[in-house]
């Protein structure tokens, strides 16, 4: 039981991790690349953000799958 919590916890620490380093390259390419305005904040918040945080984790349980498999 508590090393499934403890494993439960990691996950998500490291989903987090690899949210944070998408978040910060997209903002980074996004400031480069896409005009500033309501509209393109618009569609960064409602499309963006939930297609990061879905690849946060897919990228984590892949990860995570590796690990155990090797």
């Amino acid at each position: 039981m508590v090393k499934r919590l403890v494993e439960r916890l990691i996950y998500l620490v490291f989903t987090l991790f690899i949210f944070i380093v998408l978040w910060k390259v997209t903002a980074l390419l996004w400031d480069a690349f896409v005009p500033w305005n309501y509209k393109t904040d618009l569609v960064g918040l409602l499309i963006v953000t939930p297609i990061l945080i879905a690849l946060s984790f897919i990228l984590s349980t892949l990860a995570f799958q590796y690990t155990k498999d090797s």
